[in-house]
């Protein structure tokens, strides 16, 4: 069994307070966390805190966890490369293990980035506002601290849709439409599913996504096979008349053992009837020269006893309207099904594996799968090297196939 977590902010989305709240009313040690985050005060110049302390509290009958921090600033903003600096030493001091300062760092990190590349400026020259503060120090080392706590940091945790909310944002550069710049920077590029939410204003803010992506391994629709453990709730401080304005945290065990990568496809499915098996093969090429991850053609009956053939495609998501154009073009179909599923791969790499047929030498490409504790799982030599090979040397294909596939795992074997 493998220990999971699932962070729930489809709802009313993440701040670092509402993180913090959740890993405390999960069970994190809030005496440890209080003490890591009253220590941050020796590293923000001309902060103080006064009172750090976690309540429980009911938002909207629901009870749940809420963090105050009352402390006194007198600076409003601090250039990104020194707080970077501050907190390192921050890390450095308290007993804090080494992923927990790498997620600590990474997550600023992120921040500092994306406001660079908003503002056009190098990282050295970033000058942060409302993230500035003593708050997002507390944020950040107290999640650290209660992550470690509760052990999570080695285990497999998962975000769920992210709530962003709509309408406009008042803040230092004046008023933009939420979600904010850095909010779509920090998730650019990452699997992340952004959604509006329930209501209007900032639901996810820079602090609780930077520590989203630098935290969960991957984002997921729907929860994955387990047994939940521990629940916690943490509650913002922002009010909503309709809804609990609450972060859900779950804490379970789950079957999912295999520590692979995942990524988001589209499987595409149509009946094709009245066509040849050449316009099927042809449509086979051309689907594949354009990208798609894998086509099968399945032959069967259909209504009236006619004979069809059920393509079923596999792409990613960047490609779904080119796939659809070229189908409704090439297979004569009037009406095609989509589905969005997520894909669970194994680690390959392909390698050049050195082989000799009958005295000559040959460069063949070999994808390799590897499980999770590194043993290889499969071996596949590339069926066009080793078509390539036996037209070259006159030998039946089925033949070469054996010798290569003999040859490769005598020596991948030996690696």
């Amino acid at each position: 069994m493998t220990r999971i977590a699932i962070i729930d902010s489809q709802i009313t989305g993440i701040s670092g307070d509402m993180l913090l709240s959740s890993l405390i009313d999960a069970g994190a040690n809030k005496n440890k966390v209080i003490n890591a985050i009253i220590a941050c005060q020796n590293f923000v110049k001309g902060s103080k805190i006064i009172d750090a302390n976690f309540y429980k509290t009911i938002s909207h009958g629901f009870s749940a966890t809420r963090f105050e921090l009352e402390c006194k600033d007198n600076t409003s903003h601090r250039r990104g490369i020194e707080m970077y600096r501050s907190l390192a030493l921050c890390c450095d001091s308290l007993d804090l293990e080494q992923r927990a300062k790498i997620f600590v760092l990474e997550s600023l990190k992120t921040i500092i980035t994306s406001e660079a590349f908003i503002h056009g400026v190098e990282i050295s020259k970033v000058h942060l506002n409302e993230i500035s503060s003593i708050d997002t120090f507390a944020d950040l080392v107290g999640c650290a601290t209660a992550l470690q706590d509760l052990g999570l940091l080695n285990s497999r945790i998962f975000s769920t849709k992210v709530a962003v909310g709509g309408g406009t944002l008042k803040f230092s550069h004046g008023t933009i439409p939420n979600p904010s710049n850095i909010i779509l920077e920090i998730f650019k590029g990452r699997s992340f599913t952004l959604i509006g939410g329930q209501r209007e204003g900032e639901l996810t803010t820079p602090t609780g996504a930077a520590m989203l992506v630098n935290l969960t391994s991957e984002c997921i629709n729907y929860y994955p096979c387990f047994s939940p453990e521990r629940t916690g709730y943490g509650v913002g401080h922002k009010k909503s008349r309709h809804i609990p304005n609450v972060l859900r945290l779950v804490i379970g065990n789950s079957s999912l053992t295999l520590k692979t990568n995942t990524d988001n496809v589209y499987v595409i499915e149509t009946n094709v009837d009245d066509v040849s098996g050449e316009v099927v093969g042809n449509l086979i090429e051309l689907l594949t020269e354009a990208g798609a991850k894998d086509v099968t053609a399945i032959p069967g009956m259909s209504k009236k006893n006619r004979p069809i053939y059920l393509l079923r495609i596999i792409i990613d998501q960047t490609q779904l309207d080119d796939i659809l154009e070229m189908l409704f073009r090439e297979s004569g179909s009037t009406g095609i099904r989509v589905q969005e599923i997520k894909r669970f791969i194994l680690p390959r790499t392909i390698i050049k594996v050195p082989i000799n047929i009958l005295d000559n030498n040959f460069n063949i490409r070999v994808k390799i799968a590897k499980d999770t504790v590194g043993n290889i799982v499969n071996i596949k030599p590339e069926f066009e090297d080793i078509k390539t090979i036996a037209s070259r040397l006159g030998i039946p294909l089925k033949r070469t196939m054996e010798i290569v596939n003999a040859d490769v795992l005598q020596k991948i074997g030996t690696r």
